[in-house]
């Protein structure tokens, strides 16, 4: 089961600065995680001015810094300008963000993001840093599971995808549309477009192809433009390899509709539908 969502490089070009910018991304990031996505993929659209070059980095920087839990944040992440305001960013409140920092309750099973500090230590957001022979990054985070406590803590390696239950998002950039929707042709590839059919049209299809598929791959515009407005040049490759275009806010009642309104509504749409059968558990399930 997987839920995966596609935004453009766009994304943050209706905000002015930098706060701004941190405030949306941190919208974005609270829809991706209270929806259980498991991949976000931000894709390039070959339209962004030269004085916004570099928000698409930002952006990325910015939702990879709220995916990591917060006591590993000030090791992978150094003080830069693009964070100033971080502080402001809202927290995720996953599975993947622990509160707990006591190594005397560790548990067998548990599961927790690591650093290495040095040669033979780990750090897991514990009082303590932890014994693991074997070298991993200082940088990027690695996962691990807690094979058991007694009569030393051993601790084994695995992938996102092995935990159970709703792990927060991966983040990913993508040079062509085309080619993720072309290499994404196992899943049900949902376009959404404020001029396709309401979605209460298409459900009772949607829920008929993504009980087989058990996997949606989410594509949304941008501002100003939509999906196909973007790609002039590829638009019936792109059009054609979406299988299903439908609208969640019929009759909006504003001109237009924000990214991360969008992604609120449109994802929310999709919980109630389709979400027991392509997102893993949450809190509450």
């Amino acid at each position: 089961m997987t839920l995966k969502v596609a935004i453009p490089d766009t994304a943050l070009t209706d905000c002015s600065d930098l706060r701004q910018k941190t405030v949306k991304a941190g919208s974005i990031a609270r829809a991706l995680a209270v929806f259980r996505v498991d991949t976000v993929y931000i894709y390039y659209t070959g339209t962004l001015a030269a004085s916004k070059k570099r928000d698409a980095d930002l952006l990325t920087k910015l939702l990879r810094f709220m995916d990591t839990p917060q006591y590993l944040r000030k090791r992978i992440f150094p003080k830069s300008p693009s964070l100033k305001y971080a502080g402001i960013l809202p927290p995720l409140r996953t599975r993947s963000h622990p509160l707990e920092s006591t190594k005397s309750k560790l548990q067998e099973g548990v599961v927790r993001w690591g650093v290495q500090i040095r040669s033979g230590k780990v750090d897991l957001g514990l009082d303590r840093p932890i014994n693991y022979s074997k070298t991993i990054s200082e940088r990027d985070p690695t996962l691990f599971r807690v094979k058991k406590i007694l009569p030393q803590i051993a601790l084994e390696i695995i992938d996102r995808e092995d935990v159970e239950e709703y792990w927060g998002f991966a983040v990913e950039r993508v040079r062509e549309l085309s080619s993720l929707l072309e290499e994404a042709e196992d899943d049900t590839r949902i376009g959404f477009s404020r001029k396709a059919p309401p979605f209460h049209r298409l459900e009772a299809d949607l829920k008929s192809t993504v009980a087989a598929t058990q996997s949606v791959l989410a594509i949304f515009g941008g501002p100003g433009h939509g999906i196909l407005d973007v790609f002039q040049e590829e638009r019936e490759t792109v059009k054609s390899n979406i299988d299903f275009w439908v609208n969640t806010i019929s009759d909006q009642g504003t001109e237009t509709v924000r990214l991360d309104e969008a992604l609120l509504v449109s994802l929310g749409v999709l919980n109630v539908s389709l979400g027991p059968m392509v997102a893993k558990p949450g809190f509450h399930e």
